[in-house]
């Protein structure tokens, strides 16, 4: 990936407006993203796509579909849980690059829409690493 190819983002929650400035803001930075209105369909969705950012408002609590973290761990997606609080959701991160963030602290709104842009190109520079494995070295 260069700097001008799009990261793939997938947004999972309940409406497209749950997400809106996010999406914004990504679009803005040159994400492409889709959306999907549960877990059971973003795990549809990655047999046959990848994706580099995953943002979910819900974790699912469906007995038959296992979690997001189980089927993204040990690939290169980074997958954030939105948790409702009072004003908003916190933000948990679960995995960077898909590698599990135990004890990662929670993001507020603030803190996770400052960060996006950071998240952004870590995504990048570790994509354009892939793609060139002799200068990644």
């Amino acid at each position: 990936m260069d700097d001008t190819s799009a990261i793939k983002v997938l947004l999972v929650g309940d409406s497209p407006q749950s997400f809106f400035l996010h999406q914004k803001h990504l679009e803005k930075n040159g994400c492409e993203c889709e959306f999907v209105k549960s877990e059971q369909t973003a795990w549809e969705m990655f047999g046959r796509h990848r994706f580099d950012l995953v943002l979910s408002l819900h974790p699912s609590r469906e007995a038959s579909c296992p979690s997001l973290g189980v089927l993204l761990s040990g690939s290169q997606t980074t997958l954030f849980y939105a948790l409702r609080v009072e004003v908003g959701y916190w933000w948990v991160p679960m995995l960077r690059l898909g590698e599990e963030c135990f004890g990662a602290p929670v993001l507020r709104p603030g803190e996770f829409a400052n960060s996006l842009d950071e998240l952004l190109e870590e995504i990048r520079t570790d994509a354009t690493r892939s793609e060139n494995p002799i200068q990644a070295g």
